[in-house]
């Protein structure tokens, strides 16, 4: 009942869930609007490495339990990712099959959707200078996936979890030396690989560093109690600060925009805003709308931006003079479309929970 109290009570972290997933929609637009010669889009989304690292944590979080009830339930989380996928891919392939009917792409491209577990569509528009993408975000589904099995392989074989570490510590080391720090000191190189790129160090490295802060948010977690005794509400605030702080020197120290996996910032604020998020009163920083969304919505505004951001990108075409209507007022049209269909999608399924458990009341 506790653990239940710990889920019900924490109001901010939904509202900080919200948050991070109208950031990754807009962020994923790609907009190309420029302000003091720094691309906005890339901008914000080189400095928000935190977003996922949380998701993450927040699944490892629930996945610990005092009376081991959470770690029973692995393997259905699991079966739900999976299923998630599913329906994941149907939605696109339906999208792709509406596109090819109109016109608008190939029959290849509808064909590789079908085939292809993650491809990274792009259709040239604007004049051919930017790019729309469409299924590339559901590599973080598989990822979790990934997660999923592997913690119900050491379940199912009573191996102790903090075994995990030894494939998560070296994971996590890498990404933050050899792909953060190393090339902020001029390092484009290890051991004969590239750092950086798609086919690089940091591109292979991107969907496996998901693992460490699944382990993070398990442990944080497990010792949740000794946390709660030892730091102290303005030690985490310290934290935060000094990990958002981090996180604007690394970007100074760069120069330049690159992709890498994961800052040490991050890492720091990340975990530091997590658990923050566990110390907000009752009473405070209560929003019910973005509560509600966090709760109830993220998981479909996951699937359905990537589409929603096409959508409104091919729409606004006719626009492609006007930088203001393209590039900032795109984005949040593309977030609202997104915020609708997951709307709707969630009501659709509350539907099909009504009318079943009507059909077993009616049964009974």
């Amino acid at each position: 009942m506790a653990e239940t109290a710990v889920r019900r009570e924490n109001h901010a972290l939904r509202t900080i869930t919200a948050v991070m997933m109208f950031f990754i929609a807009i962020t994923h637009y790609y907009s190309q609007y420029t302000a003091w010669g720094i691309n906005v889009s890339n901008a914000v989304m080189d400095t928000g490495r935190f977003v996922i690292p949380i998701f993450v944590m927040i699944s490892g979080y629930f996945c610990f339990s005092k009376d081991g009830h959470a770690e029973a339930n692995i393997k259905k989380k699991a079966i739900h990712i999976l299923l998630l996928v599913l329906i994941f891919k149907a939605a696109y392939l339906v999208f792709s099959t509406i596109l090819c009917i109109s016109g608008i792409v190939s029959f290849d491209y509808g064909m590789t959707e079908l085939i292809t577990l993650s491809p990274s569509f792009t259709f040239d528009c604007y004049g051919g200078t930017k790019s729309i993408m469409t299924t590339q975000p559901i590599w973080f589904i598989y990822a979790l996936f990934l997660i999923y099995g592997l913690w119900y392989l050491f379940y199912r074989f009573k191996i102790d979890f903090k075994w995990t570490w030894v494939i998560s510590l070296p994971i996590l080391l890498v990404a933050l030396i050899v792909v953060d720090i190393m090339p902020m000191f001029g390092v484009q190189q290890f051991l004969g690989l590239d750092i950086l790129g798609n086919d690089s160090i940091g591109g292979l490295l991107y969907p496996f560093i998901t693992i460490p802060f699944f382990g993070i948010g398990y442990y944080l977690h497990k010792h949740k109690d000794w946390i709660d005794e030892n730091i102290s509400n303005g030690m985490l605030w310290c934290l935060i600060f000094i990990g958002a702080a981090s996180i604007g020197l690394e970007a100074y120290l760069r120069g330049t925009w690159y992709n890498p996996v994961i800052y040490v910032g991050s890492l720091i604020f990340s975990v530091s805003a997590f658990l923050g998020s566990f110390r907000v009163p009752e009473d405070r920083a209560r929003c019910s709308v973005l509560e509600y969304i966090g709760k109830y919505m993220t998981m479909w505004m996951y699937v359905f931006f990537a589409m929603a951001n096409f959508i409104i990108s091919y729409i606004f075409q006719a626009f492609a003079d006007d930088e203001v209507i393209c590039e900032i007022v795109g984005p949040v049209v593309a977030l609202l479309l997104d915020i609708l269909m997951a709307f709707a999608f969630h009501q659709f399924l509350r539907y099909l929970g009504n009318r079943k458990r009507t059909a077993v009341a009616a049964a009974v």
